[in-house]
């Protein structure tokens, strides 16, 4: 039987999620989930406080923007990229990977997914909650985010302790693209979770096989 790691980042960790969840798949030994998005209630009230700690004009543009679905006008998008720089990428300049990845964005998807902004939630994904059947999954399973990220470190820490045996790492001053902002520390973190799942896989498939 063919071995997998499963890795998801942002509303991929929902995907993640999901699969594990509706399809119980076989050979799955363990999974990471960065900035995790499995309560869209938790996250709209984590981008809410967010939002108060902006300076006090950038504060009142997006409300009042957001208040007039006036989601395209510059002086927004100059205000959501204020927050953007804070809590989506702390790198300056953006990483050329990240920008390819906002230029190709399928905002289309996102609006009927999501919605018209970060903060206007009206797609599928509105009552999204997940963390009642966190305790369904048995694997390894490794929480990450960054100390500033969209998938705030408490939310982020509420999941792991609803999930038995999960771990968590926090990147410092890092944010929802943690990734790319602490690239050494996260590929460490992720490549010690999945040695550790391999041989807890194997031990496992060991005792398995003795088993008359």
């Amino acid at each position: 039987m063919q071995k997998v790691h499963i890795l998801g980042q942002s509303w991929g960790t929902s995907l993640a999620v999901e699969y594990l969840l509706t399809k119980h798949p076989k050979g799955v030994v363990s999974l990471v989930l960065s900035g995790p998005l499995l309560s869209t209630s938790r996250w709209i009230e984590d981008q809410k406080a967010y939002i108060a700690e902006l300076p006090e004009e950038i504060q009142e543009l997006i409300l009042k923007s957001e208040d007039a679905g006036e989601f395209s006008s510059p002086h927004y998008q100059d205000a959501m990229m204020a927050y953007y720089k804070i809590h989506v990428c702390r790198l300056d300049p953006w990483p050329e990977c990240l920008n390819r990845s906002f230029e190709k964005l399928n905002l289309p998807m996102y609006g009927y997914m999501w919605g018209p902004s970060e903060f206007t939630v009206t797609g599928v994904l509105k009552n999204y909650e997940r963390i009642e059947r966190l305790k369904e999954i048995a694997i390894p399973v490794l929480f990450t985010c960054g100390s500033f990220d969209e998938a705030t470190p408490a939310t982020t820490k509420y999941y792991q302790k609803n999930l038995p045996r999960s771990e968590i790492h926090v990147f410092e001053d890092a944010s929802h693209e943690h990734h790319l902002e602490k690239p050494k520390e996260y590929r460490q973190v992720v490549r010690d979770l999945l040695r550790r799942a391999e041989k807890k896989h194997v031990r496992v498939s060991s005792r398995h096989k003795c088993t008359p």
